[in-house]
């Protein structure tokens, strides 16, 4: 009898089946809203966009079709909801959400990819599971969660494909959903990397701390981000809503920088 392996979620012995890296029922909704009829998807580790979507195979059904699928459902109610629109610059939104829904969702996305692309942050991502599974709310505190809207951005089409000499221009609108990292360069802390998933026009952004770490550090950083990245909030527990204004960053630049080595940094 073939020995059964461990699942990345509950770490049991089971069967283990096939998950994609965003959930399916979610993917019938980006393309209806796009009127986009071919699949593709850019694989940053290979830097290039590949015709099938990843999938990982390391997640047994429990996991797959009941808890994970329990986010999966919530992300896909709150996409009718919120994420369908796309958001006009200087738009401000009225954002309603569940916060541990979201953020448990957040970060099964991101240690998804994590495990796909070999990514340096795979082992703090596996230490949030008791969190991302639901069954220890306190060991969020330690990922604070902050979230930006991306707005529509007119470009020249000579930027997007060097063969066009013109000036002729197009609206680029933020309809590519993507997982990746951005980096932060902090005084006294040093460079920051954050966990960021872009879905739409909303961007939410991920930054980790130790679990004994202090409160106080979490609030310096919130200060100084914030201050720096026009538009970003960070999200709160006791919450269930918040005031966004559309004024973070354009599509163009958002996707560019996604596809590249970029940072934010404090530097004025």
């Amino acid at each position: 009898m073939e020995k059964q392996k461990i699942c990345a979620y509950c770490k049991e012995e089971k069967k283990l089946t096939k998950e994609h890296l965003w959930p399916n029922s979610l993917h019938k909704r980006i393309y209806a809203a796009n009127e986009q009829n071919e699949n593709y998807f850019w694989l940053s580790r290979l830097q290039r966009t590949i015709p099938n979507e990843p999938t990982i195979k390391d997640v047994c059904a429990h996991c797959n079709n009941v808890t994970l699928s329990i986010l999966d459902a919530y992300i896909c109610n709150l996409f009718d909801r919120e994420f369908i629109n796309i958001i006009k610059f200087n738009e401000k939104i009225s954002f309603e959400y569940d916060y541990h829904l979201l953020k448990r969702w957040l970060l099964k996305m991101s240690y998804n990819s994590a495990r796909i692309h070999s990514a340096h942050d795979e082992k703090a991502l596996e230490l949030m599971l008791p969190y991302i599974l639901g069954e220890d709310d306190n060991l969020g505190r330690s990922v604070q969660l902050f979230a930006l809207l991306t707005y529509p951005e007119e470009v020249k089409k000579r930027e997007i494909d060097k063969t066009i000499t013109s000036d002729e221009t197009i609206i680029i609108e933020p309809k590519i959903h993507r997982v990746g990292h951005i980096l932060f360069k902090v005084p006294n802390i040093g460079q920051k990397i954050l966990r960021v998933v872009h879905l739409r026009s909303f961007s939410f952004l991920l930054a980790f701390w130790p679990s004994a770490g202090g409160k106080a550090e979490q609030n310096d950083f919130e200060s100084i981000i914030t201050s720096k990245m026009n538009g970003l909030k960070l999200l709160r527990a006791n919450k269930k809503n918040i005031t966004l204004e559309c004024v973070g960053i354009g599509a163009w630049m958002s996707l560019k920088d996604a596809r590249s080595q970029f940072e934010f940094s404090n530097k004025q």
